[in-house]
This record gives C-alpha cells, structure tokens and sequence, in this order.
C-alpha cells in the first residue's frame, strides 16, 4: 500500500516537474536571447587577448622547423570571425593557411583562437611580420607578429672534428646580350618564318590542285545517279529527268550558256550558234537524249533502265568528250578549274 501511494504521489508531480524543467528552458533561453540581443545592439569591438605567441620547441626554431604562431581574441555572442591573413616576417614562410576556431564560450562573448603556421628556412632575426583578423562586424585588427631568432644550422664537422666553412657567395653579373648573339636569333627566327611561310604556300598550292571542275562534278553525279538506280533507291523515269538537269547545267556552265528557263529547242539552237560548237555525234545524242528525257517528264511516257543506262554512258561520253586538255585550256576555263 506505501509503494503505491509513493508512485502516485510521483505521478502527480512529474507533470510539476517537467513544467518547471520547461519553465527553466524557456528563461534561460529568453536571457540568452535577450544577452545576444544586447550585445548586437552594443556593437562591442572584438578584443585581442595579450601579445602573439610562438610555439615551438626548444629556445628557438632551427631551420626548416615548423611551429604556430597563435593569438588570442574575444568577441560578442554577435560576431564572429571572417577571414584572417598573415604577412610573415624575415625568414619566415607560411605552410598553410591561418585558420581560427572557437575555444571558450563565457556569458556574452566567445574566446577565439588564431593559429597561423609558419615554417623557418634562413637563419637569422625575424621581424617585420603582421597579422590581419576580420570580423563578420565590419571590424578588422591588425598586429604586427613578435620578434624571433631562427637558429643556424651546424656546419658539418671534417675528420679532425673541426667545423667545415662555408662557401663564398657566388656573385653574379648581368650580361648583356652580344650583337652577335642578337644577329643570330634574329636570323634563325626569320629561317623559321620563312619556312612556314613557304610550307603555307606549298599546301595552298596542292590544296587548288585538287579543286573539282564542273566536268569532274558532273562525271561524278551522272555515276551516283547510275548507283541509286542499281540499287533501287530511283527509278528510270527520275532519273531520265535528273540526267537531263546533269548535262543541262553542264553545258551551260562549260560554254557559259544562260538558258535556265529556254526549252529544249531553244536551248540546242543557243548551243548551235555557239563558238564551241560540238561534234556531231554529241549534237546528234544531245538531240534525242533530250527530246526522249521531255517525253518521260511531260508525257508521262515509261522509260526502263536499259535506256537509263544507254542514257548515261552517252552523256558520260559527252562529258569526258567536252573536257579541255590542259595544254589548251581556254582562259575563261582557267577560272572553272581555279
């Protein structure tokens, strides 16, 4: 019966209790609020804590030991750091850069701590140095970093134990370049500009050797034409027409013809009264070819591809029959082949 009477009583003033725990949170977490609130309104300037330190062991760095030099500061709950950079002094150098963390909270304010690495690589005084902290505030310290000795090495030790000495500076002296040694770079860069220029020239050359003319381009569409018939890909009565287009604007081109929108007649009585006439069995073809190729387009009429094929090896003979010998190429085909 006590035991029961005990959890009951518990019972009743857990929920007491948690109110109070809740109550508790509640104040201090308004007393932290308004604290963080004050201390933002305040705008108090960040403070450092005492003068640079340098950490290391022993009673002075030696070279090439590395070691921190660390400063303290403190802020309000409202601020803290943005960035920190540091200049370090005479034989000194940096192997990382700064960095700054949080090391104590206190009521109000926040100690930080600012570690900058430095590594010693020349004996000697150190001084000079300076550190430069921001804060997210729009406030920034600057502080100049302590004075320090780096140690000397020791000089190695011969068999005899005595200290080998050093060896002198070694002074050097600016020389001037030589009106020699100017004419002979200067004479190898014009080498070298002239040879490029020449393999430019080479290549431009070998490039307009291998321009098609308009003979080439029609022996090479009238052969296409020949392999999308084979393979189905055309039929005759297409490519009748498409072979009368081909050797139309062959023509045209190769005895500087306008006959774009002439018929057929008119077309063959312009290349009659032409200076390059044809021969006659090229006149004669050219006749029936074309009259045969506007049956198939305008009257419809069937055409099968042996006449296709009789058709195309003709014009092919055309073509190849029309094309100038490069011993006598006229000049207005001088600027085909160009």
């Amino acid at each position: 019966m006590r035991s029961r009477l005990i959890e009951k009583t518990w019972f009743r003033m857990l929920p007491v209790i948690l109110g109070g725990v809740l109550l508790i949170l509640i104040a201090a977490g308004i007393a932290v609020a308004v604290r963080w609130h004050m201390s933002a309104k305040e705008a108090a300037d960040p403070v450092l804590l005492g003068e640079p330190v340098y950490e290391f062991e022993g009673k002075e760095p030696a070279i090439g030991m590395r070691f921190n030099a660390v400063l303290k500061y403190r802020l309000p709950w409202s601020d803290s750091f943005k960035l920190a950079a540091a200049e370090p002094g005479n034989n000194l150098q940096l192997t990382s850069d700064p960095a700054f963390h949080r090391s104590r909270i206190r009521w109000g304010y926040s100690d930080w701590t600012l570690v900058i690495p430095l590594q010693a690589y020349r004996g000697g005084e150190s001084g000079g140095g300076s550190v430069l902290a921001e804060f997210f505030a729009g406030k920034s310290i600057e502080t100049p970093l302590p004075e320090l000795k780096v140690a000397d090495l020791a000089l190695p030790l011969d068999d005899n134990g005595t200290e080998l000495s050093l060896a002198p500076r070694i002074e050097t002296h600016d020389k001037t370049m030589s009106w020699l040694t100017a004419g002979i770079i200067a004479a190898g860069i014009i080498l070298v500009s002239l040879a490029v220029w020449a393999l430019l020239v080479r290549r431009k050359r070998e490039a307009a050797k291998h321009v098609k003319t308009i003979w080439d381009n029609a022996l090479e569409a009238i052969q296409m034409l020949r392999a999308q018939v084979r393979g189905g890909m055309a039929s005759p009565e297409l490519a009748i027409a498409g072979l009368t287009d081909i050797v139309r604007h062959y023509l045209e081109a190769r005895f500087h013809l306008r006959a774009e929108r002439q018929t057929t007649a008119e077309f063959l009585a312009d290349l009659e009264r032409s200076d390059r006439l044809l021969e006659d069995k090229d006149r004669k073809f050219l006749r029936s070819f074309l009259a045969s190729a506007d049956m198939v387009k305008f009257a419809r009429m069937p055409a099968d591809p042996h006449l296709f094929e009789q058709a195309s090896e003709k014009a092919e003979e055309l073509v190849s029959g029309t094309t100038p010998r490069e011993d006598v190429l006229p000049d207005n085909q001088e600027g085909d082949r160009k």
